[in-house]
């Protein structure tokens, strides 16, 4: 899965969501051991000369992020420069400037994660492959790859033509109307958002299909010690009841707790500030569309408009908390399993299996799988709930102001 992943992520280099990773190729050798030296220097020059090659991308993809800081603040400082006032309502034109400031803070803090947390980027793609390694190596579990890569294929290509198509009907209707505030300005902030959003949300659909398949090796695991005589034909329950097995585990769970830490490291800030945005999106949408049945003929379009901007969003933000809530679910569930695996038997070889089994089981309810936004919240779906106080809550504020 990690290989078909960059594939995909190659293409995000544009907006600084991914850059590939320097590789070098081996050097050739010649298959002789009486081969002459010429045939060795030219070896040696194709080797360099590749190389060089991918050095030079490389370093040209690191400038490439390193000059998008300034551009954003180039177009965010542009944009309230040349940017009119335009309207009555003072209210609006601060919520405009508010929010197109929410998008720009978003799109540096995604630069800049691009530039100093690509490390951890790397590493997170990297270990993907390990646990799907371990889990068909050392816990014979049938991780079914070619399944999930078509599954995550048809979620990734139903986002995106949600959002594109979505977001070509707003332009079609958001651009005929006189005040359109900074939003040809936001184009692009707008689109690396929502990509930022479908990347993190492509991660936790793998990781919540590795974590299904580590509790239902689990679920074997507490089927034999609970019921020994059930056993079915298929199955090897003498691997099962090694302490090696659940060693292994063990080891498979504590790669999938660093995979979601090291997704909270690189992409927190991003997370923090994006669903922030979202938050002011949501509420300057709602508040749009209260003026334009305000006696506001000139914006009667917004209720329009506003429909087909709030719909793709809140689909991604509510699959991405629905995506996280399934896997602090299955952490849970995994922490139930274990706590089932009760060793009557007083056996001394046994000391060792139920030592480890305490030891899991205490780890697993001292820590907690979850993905959050630089620890200010946590994604799940409680926090859809919470947005949509939030937004209520401004919404009355809001009305207040209008009545004044």
């Amino acid at each position: 899965m990690e290989q078909q992943l960059r594939v995909w992520l190659r293409y995000t280099v544009v907006l600084g969501l991914y850059v590939s990773p320097r590789k070098r190729p081996p050097a050739k050798k010649s298959p002789q051991l009486s081969a002459e030296a010429a045939a060795s220097v030219h070896g040696k020059r194709v080797a360099w000369a590749g190389r060089s090659k991918l050095g030079f991308r490389y370093r040209l993809k690191i400038v490439y992020l390193h000059a998008l800081l300034p551009w954003i603040c180039v177009l965010y400082v542009n944009a309230l420069i040349w940017h009119e006032l335009v309207g009555e309502v003072m209210l609006s034109w601060l919520l405009t400037i508010l929010f197109f400031s929410s998008q720009a803070f978003s799109n540096l803090l995604i630069a800049a994660e691009g530039i100093w947390r690509r490390q951890q980027h790397e590493e997170f793609l990297r270990r993907l492959q390990e646990i799907e390694l371990s889990l068909k190596l050392r816990l014979k579990q049938d991780v079914n790859v070619g399944w999930l890569v078509r599954r995550v294929r048809c979620l990734l290509e139903y986002l995106l033509w949600l959002t594109f198509i979505c977001y070509a009907l707003f332009i079609y209707y958001f651009a005929s109307m006189q005040y359109v505030g900074y939003f040809w300005y936001s184009i692009w902030f707008i689109i690396t958002m929502r990509l930022r959003l479908i990347q993190l949300l492509i991660y936790v659909r793998v990781l919540q299909h590795y974590m299904k398949c580590l509790c239902m090796k689990l679920q074997q695991v507490v089927a034999y010690r609970m019921a020994p005589n059930r056993q079915l034909m298929d199955i090897n329950y003498e691997k099962l009841q090694s302490l090696e097995y659940l060693l292994a585990i063990k080891e498979v769970y504590a790669l999938l707790f660093k995979e979601f830490q090291l997704l909270n490291d690189f992409a927190g800030w991003s997370l923090f500030s994006i669903v922030l945005s979202y938050m002011l999106d949501c509420g300057c949408t709602l508040y749009w569309t209260l003026l334009s049945g305000e006696a506001y003929e000139e914006r009667r379009k917004y209720r329009i408009a506003g429909f087909w901007w709030f719909v793709p969003m809140t689909a991604i933000v509510w699959h991405l908390c629905l995506l996280c809530d399934n896997c602090m679910k299955l952490d849970r569930v995994i922490a139930e399993l274990l706590s089932k695996i009760i060793i009557t038997r007083p056996s001394k070889s046994l000391h060792s299996y139920r030592l480890l089994v305490h030891q899991f089981s205490t780890q697993l309810q001292l820590q907690y799988i979850e993905v959050t936004g630089k620890s200010f919240f946590t994604l799940n779906l409680r926090l859809i709930m919470s947005i949509g106080i939030a937004i209520s809550t401004y919404m009355v504020i809001a009305i207040q102001f209008l009545t004044i």
